[in-house]
């Protein structure tokens, strides 16, 4: 999955956030928008003509719908891994990551440019650290003494093989390529290999076009690499003579065939930078909403009745469903004050927001350690155990983990 919003700017007096404050910060990377970033600092002035000139400087601040989004989004993947039947689209729900990360991370890293005329990529990386591998470590470390105390079957690939892949990121490819375990422990994590491969890759092609004085080129990057991981992931499902497993696995988990819904994000962020999305007239505005209401039909229709392993999946419900995410997500950029915007900015939605990277992690563990079959118990009892494991352990690493990293990176910033 993705991290979620929430990454203060590395600058000086950098102002310290309140509890509440943190619990609405939205992420900047990408979580799988899963993780946090405070970006209520970061003001980005449009340059160029006079009529971007005069467009309201885009600031990302706190989006609530951003992060409350995520509660939808990792509500739907921890029901369909509780039995592989329920809600069976549901993969659907890394496209709306996947873009969003895309978006949160191109809107920070191009407000650093446009602010300091560079992008520092240590302090990119050193963000992106602290946010994203403490809470991957517990649940690795979590999974180490569960394997130290129970016999699991095939434990050295299904725990410490999937860690090693989790850890080093490249469970996609691991993945893709056939050589992940059957019900491996941590097989969700192939997003996160996604999205930390799509990191690397996009902060040096931005620092390559700040740097070279040509940001549109950042445009460039992105639409080109939009055009060849669609033809890439075309190529791979229609060549072969048959559409198989082996080519689903091929398309569906490596960052080649999927990183078209990441650059889209991208291409969003630039323009909202460049203040495309801001000072929408109330005509422009009712036609988006439209449209984010198509965009919600055809995702909740995706989400019943597209299953994996199709070849329609590969070919036409990705893209579809990548458009449909980026529609929703300019809504909630551009209508802050909507009615779904509201309703994904409760309270509520936005907490279990921001605790969702560390739910996507554990979550499958927990699953595959405490099933019917080994508990003796119906469904519900065992389902509502998973979920009181894996709140818990998301619940403490926000509290005692991620809250804390947080603060002590803004004060780091400050000095």
């Amino acid at each position: 999955m993705t991290e979620s919003p929430g990454d203060p700017p590395d600058e000086v007096g950098a102002p310290e956030r309140s509890p509440v404050g943190l619990a609405q910060s939205i992420d900047d990377g990408s979580a799988h928008p899963l993780a946090t970033v405070d970006l209520d600092t970061a003001v980005v002035r449009p340059s160029g003509s006079a009529t971007v000139a005069e467009r309201t400087p885009f600031r990302l601040g706190s989006r609530p719908p951003l992060t409350g989004v995520r509660a939808f989004l990792i509500a739907l993947v921890i029901a369909y891994h509780s039995n592989f039947h329920t809600i069976p689209g549901s993969w659907a729900t890394m496209q709306m990551f996947f873009v969003l990360s895309g978006f949160l991370i191109t809107a920070m890293l191009d407000g650093e440019g446009k602010r300091n005329g560079k992008i520092s990529l240590s302090r990119f990386y050193s963000r992106r650290a602290v946010r994203l591998f403490p809470p991957l470590v517990l649940v690795v470390a979590l999974l180490a003494i569960y394997g130290a105390l129970v016999s699991v079957a095939d434990a050295s690939q299904r725990i410490w093989g999937d860690s090693a892949a989790a850890l080093f990121y490249y469970a996609d490819y691991r993945q893709a390529f056939g050589h992940a375990p059957f019900f491996g422990f941590l097989a969700q994590t192939w997003s996160l290999s996604v999205e930390e491969q799509f990191y690397v890759i996009w902060s040096i092609l931005m620092v390559a076009a700040v740097a070279s004085g040509h940001r549109r080129l950042a445009y460039v990057f992105a639409a080109g690499g939009i055009a060849a991981s669609v033809a890439d992931r075309l190529y791979l499902s229609v060549h072969p003579a048959h559409f198989s497993g082996a080519v689903f696995d091929r398309v569906y988990y490596a960052f080649d065939s999927r990183a078209d819904a990441l650059l889209l994000g991208c291409l969003l962020g630039l323009l909202a930078s460049d203040g495309h999305l801001s000072d929408w007239g109330r005509s422009a505005k009712r036609l988006l909403s439209a449209a984010a209401v198509l965009s919600v039909v055809l995702m909740v229709w995706i989400l019943a009745y597209a299953p994996l392993f199709r070849e329609a999946l590969a070919v036409w419900q990705l893209p579809a469903s990548t458009l449909a995410c980026a529609v929703i997500i300019v809504y909630f950029v551009v209508c802050p004050s909507g009615l779904g915007s509201r309703l994904a900015g409760l309270g509520l939605f936005v907490f279990v927001g921001d605790l969702s990277y560390t739910l996507y992690v554990a979550h499958f563990g927990v699953f595959l350690a405490i099933q019917p079959n080994s508990t003796g118990w119906g469904f519900w009892p065992t389902e509502l155990v998973r979920l009181a494991v894996v709140f818990a352990i998301a619940i403490f690493s926000w509290f005692l983990i991620e809250r804390p990293l947080m603060r002590w990176r803004q004060r780091s910033a400050a000095r």
